[in-house]
């Protein structure tokens, strides 16, 4: 049986795969190319950069298996694979404590202004006056989605004192009460909260759940954090909102366009910090992911 790896993936993961059938890792080839080759193989193995449609599905002839070695799964036509007895498999629970440090790092680093203050030192700028920000510390923080992830970043959000508010409308309000956080309308949450951290799937429903209408309902002064997925948050609302004063700032590890364009609007703004979809990277999580996913695909293969 042949795998076909289509991005960086940890290497213990891959040990575990080539134990039991041939991998051959093919990295940054053209659309073309990725479908001619793909025809050979019975497990295609991908992360977010490859879209899986219909048309790879269908030059996949030989395909049994689709492993995600992460957590989304909006760029693999899902329900078309399952069509065609293919099965879909990724690792939800393999990144969330990643995911959610990095939203504390966000949150630290645009609130205190660290990255801005990097910058400036580093510019031959000595201002020990000119980075005046914001604590965390007892802060109303808003989460959007309580999945794992939204669940952690609550966690760590209370032991900074902060009271935890919460919108998730899946979420059972006793489950919410024994977290420590409070369930309320997506408008309450948005009205109340100093802090906004965004982790949700980017869904037909999501798709830019936060606009102008959303980010005038926050406070002066808040900060939006969005580690869910690019396109929850509209970027020309967002913008506006950071260059008015609305918000104080944000941070984002997730774009509508990725890679993006170099002449993004937020790029400009100092008081925007934005990272390369790097929620899930550490090595601990990829190692754990790549691990899991191969052992998922190999028992239900049964090779």
């Amino acid at each position: 049986m042949k795998c076909l790896v289509t991005e960086k993936v940890n290497e213990e993961g891959l040990k575990v795969l080539r134990e039991h059938c041939e991998v051959n890792v093919f990295l940054q080839k053209t659309r073309d190319e990725l479908k001619s080759e793909i025809k050979d193989y019975e497990i295609l193995i991908v992360r977010s950069d490859t879209p899986v449609d219909k048309e790879l599905i269908d030059a996949g002839e030989k395909l049994k298996a689709i492993g995600m070695a992460g957590i989304g799964l909006n760029h693999i036509d899902v329900e078309y694979a399952k069509s065609k007895g293919i099965a879909v498999f990724n690792v939800p629970d393999g990144s969330f404590n990643s995911v959610s440090e990095l939203a504390l790092a966000m949150m630290l680093t645009t609130m205190r202004k660290v990255a801005a203050a990097n910058y400036a030192v580093k510019k031959g700028s000595w201002n020990k006056t000119g980075f005046t920000g914001n604590l965390l510390t007892r802060k109303t923080v808003g989460i959007l989605a309580l999945g794992r992830i939204g669940r952690r970043v609550a966690q760590l959000c209370q032991g900074f004192d902060c009271k935890v508010i919460g919108y998730d409308p899946y979420l059972k309000p006793e489950v919410a009460e024994e977290m420590g956080v409070a369930l309320m309308s997506l408008e309450e949450v948005l009205k109340n909260a100093d802090v906004l951290s965004i982790h949700m799937p980017l869904t037909p429903e999501t798709k830019h759940m936060i606009g102008e209408k959303e980010l005038a309902m926050m406070k002066d002064g808040s900060y939006l954090f969005n580690l869910g997925r690019g396109g929850i948050v509209d970027e020309d609302a967002l913008y506006n909102a950071l260059t008015s004063g609305k918000l104080s700032g944000a941070g984002l590890d997730v774009l509508e366009v990725e890679p993006p364009s170099a002449d993004n609007k937020l790029f400009g703004l100092d008081n925007c910090v934005i990272t390369c979809h790097i929620g899930a990277g550490t090595i601990e999580a990829q190692e754990y992911i790549a691990k899991s996913l191969a052992n998922q695909v190999i028992e239900y293969l049964n090779i």
